[in-house]
């Protein structure tokens, strides 16, 4: 494998592991979390990573589609990506869910804002639960555009 051969493929090869970082931010998070609730101050935790991700995957893998739909001439990979980047992109709002009037209640050490000491609103869990299946989903769609995009670009050349 040349240098040409990694050059050729590199913003596939950066969608998928921002792919990979949403999916992590989502799931292993939480789970770290709960191991060593010390990490929960760290700025991983912040909801803008999911944001800031989001808006580096959607530029890069457009540019990776579109370059390598030249190639392969098929619109399955094209199609993927975009299905995949409307659900990161909907995770984002998933997280705004949650139940009428539980916003603006100090419970539990909560402040009056509805955000808690690491400025994550609280929403009764079911919009993260929402949040998390659609970055799950929309990451492992996305991920499976770009290994196909890699693949029928090598079938190609």
């Amino acid at each position: 494998m040349n240098i040409t051969y990694f050059k050729k493929q590199i913003s596939d090869k950066l969608s998928i592991c921002l792919s990979l970082c949403c999916i992590l931010h989502c799931i292993a998070l939480p789970v770290l979390i709960l191991m060593i609730p010390s990490i929960s101050s760290f700025w991983i935790n912040d909801e803008n990573v999911h944001i800031f991700l989001v808006l580096l995957a959607i530029p890069i893998s457009l540019f990776a589609m579109g370059k390598s739909l030249r190639i392969h001439n098929n619109y399955k990979c094209i199609a993927l990506a975009v299905v995949g980047l409307l659900l990161l992109v909907a995770a984002i709002f998933m997280h705004d869910i949650g139940f009428i009037g539980e916003h603006g209640h100090e419970e539990n050490g909560h402040e009056e804002n509805g955000q808690d000491e690491h400025g994550h609103e609280e929403h009764g869990g079911i919009g993260e639960t929402l949040e998390t299946i659609f970055t799950v989903i929309g990451g492992l769609i996305l991920l499976s555009a770009h290994y196909l995009n890699i693949r029928l670009s090598n079938k190609s050349s």
